[in-house]
């Protein structure tokens, strides 16, 4: 049977078969790592389709940085026991390129989404939200938040961050107990969303009463933003319904000094039942 493989391309028409630069091919002719199936009498190079494979899976590897030297061993006397050594060795590196790159993206996508919530903020207003559930890792032990300088604060909460392998735009922040919170006790634990961790619990969807606060983290307790807060959930007839969130945003990438800071406040409430009870 006729192979159907035969036909040959000269060096601009491979290259555009790969989609590349036809430089990229007169390139690694030069240093004997892909060179043409053969010349015809007129000096002009050739390649042939059965070429096609090779040439992707060092494009391939090379995207990977595997060094040209390696690339040309393992050419010079391809067999499956060494591609598939290559291979794994590459996969590996490939995952933690993803891993990267999904970092990347996470805080991209998480900057862009607190940059347009910022933009809306109205300091001192108690906002009434419908929020998703959304996955909590918590941190092993309460911290006393008020006590803490900004430097301590740090040193206190970098081990959990680095544990889970978060970056400073996660959504970080302090969690209290309604009990501690109703008995001004600023002792909470660190908390942060992350999807794909195994200790996340589930903060709960519902409504939320939700205030934003500006100014250093170490001041929070001692303003009237929750006063506010309770004053409005007064009013409204509305109970604390859970846990009460700090939600650091962004801070110093997004501002020069702590007085600048913005912290998001959100708590689940409920509306009071006929009998009376506290907040």
């Amino acid at each position: 049977m006729k192979n159907t493989f035969e036909k040959t391309y000269l060096t601009g028409e491979f290259a555009k078969l790969l989609e590349i630069n036809k430089d990229t091919l007169l390139y690694y002719d030069k240093i004997d790592l892909f060179k043409p199936a053969g010349t015809f009498d007129n000096g002009y190079r050739y390649y042939t389709f059965e070429q096609f494979d090779q040439f992707v899976a060092i494009q391939s590897l090379r995207a990977v940085e595997v060094p040209i030297k390696e690339l040309k061993t393992y050419f010079d006397a391809p067999n499956v026991q060494a591609l598939q050594q290559l291979a794994m060795e590459q996969q590996e590196k490939v995952a933690m390129e993803i891993q990267k790159l999904q970092d990347i993206q996470f805080f991209l996508e998480r900057t862009v989404a607190l940059t347009k919530e910022m933009e809306e903020v109205s300091f001192g207003e108690v906002l009434m939200k419908q929020l998703p559930a959304e996955p909590v890792v918590y941190s092993d032990e309460k911290i006393d938040w008020s006590s803490l300088s900004m430097e301590e604060l740090y040193e206190q909460t970098t081990p959990f961050l680095k544990k889970h392998g978060i970056k400073s735009t996660a959504a970080y922040g302090t969690v209290y107990t309604k009990e501690d919170f109703l008995n001004k006790k600023f002792e909470g634990v660190s908390y942060l969303c992350r999807l794909d961790d195994p200790s996340a619990r589930m903060k709960p969807a519902g409504h939320y009463a939700v205030i934003y606060h500006q100014g250093p983290y170490d001041e929070i307790s001692q303003t009237e933003t929750y006063n506010t807060l309770l004053a409005y959930l007064e009013q409204e007839q509305l109970a604390l319904d859970g846990d009460i969130y700090e939600e650091y945003l962004l801070h110093s990438i997004a501002a020069k000094e702590e007085k600048d800071y913005i912290t998001k406040i959100s708590v689940k409430v409920k509306t009071r039942e006929a009998s009376y009870q506290p907040l």
